[in-house]
């Protein structure tokens, strides 16, 4: 109580010096008015126990965001928003494809990381060189590293297999024992091709019957196949 008393008297002892102070300072009314606005501020937060010093700025919020920060997480989800909607397209042309819902849900999960439209354009090549709903699955999930092929990658072997003669729907013995086919280098692929017709003389359509029957050929010494086509049936394979 004795300090409140002190406290009071303290503040009544500035009264008069805050006057004569306007007064020596101010010659003119606005000024004064301001100037006495400004120092009754401050003898109020001498009342309320503060200083007479300057007045605490007024910080911002903590937890303000910065405007780079609301740009990005615009970004963020406006592409996520873009993403969804691709994801629903994707949905859409598989189930077009005839691919059921068991095999969309099983596709996307592949690869959960793939883009939706390089998982439509890798899966429509596949559809387009004659294979089923059913063996795409399949391909894609003994081999899922097909879906990080570039699309243009695909398409060039896409093209190299049907001069192969590996479309119509021969594809699918060819993609259950070696998927490998989309992602081996071409000048292997061309290599036992090459050893097919030239060392073991067989003709074309008997060459996409080897690969389409015994795909696993692929897999052989391109300089150790000759050996293992000696003997072969004139007329057949």
């Amino acid at each position: 109580m004795a300090a409140l008393g002190r406290q009071v008297l303290d503040w009544h002892r500035l009264i008069p010096l805050t006057w004569s102070l306007i007064a020596r300072q101010t010659t003119r009314p606005g000024e004064q008015k301001r100037t006495t606005a400004f120092l009754l501020r401050k003898l109020t937060m001498v009342s309320s126990g503060g200083g007479l010093g300057e007045s605490p700025s007024v910080e911002p919020q903590k937890y303000a965001q910065e405007p780079e920060h609301r740009t990005g997480l615009t970004q963020c989800l406006l592409e996520k928003q873009r993403t969804a909607v691709e994801r629903e397209k994707v949905v859409s042309s598989l189930l077009d494809m005839g691919f059921s819902d068991v095999h969309v849900n099983e596709l996307l999960s592949i690869q959960p990381g793939t883009h939706p439209q390089q998982l439509l354009d890798i899966i429509s090549e596949l559809i387009l060189l004659g294979l089923n709903p059913e063996p795409v699955c399949v391909a894609l999930k003994k081999s899922p590293q097909l879906l990080k092929l570039p699309v243009m990658h695909m398409k060039k072997r896409s093209s190299y297999l049907r001069k192969l003669g590996l479309g119509e729907g021969k594809l699918k013995r060819v993609l259950y024992c070696c998927p490998e086919i989309f992602t081996m280098r071409q000048r292997d692929i061309e290599s036992i091709v090459g050893v097919l017709k030239e060392k073991c003389l067989f003709t074309v359509k008997q060459v996409t019957e080897i690969l389409h029957r015994c795909p696993c050929v692929l897999r052989e010494d391109p300089g150790e196949l000759e050996y293992k086509f000696q003997v072969r049936i004139p007329g057949g394979v």
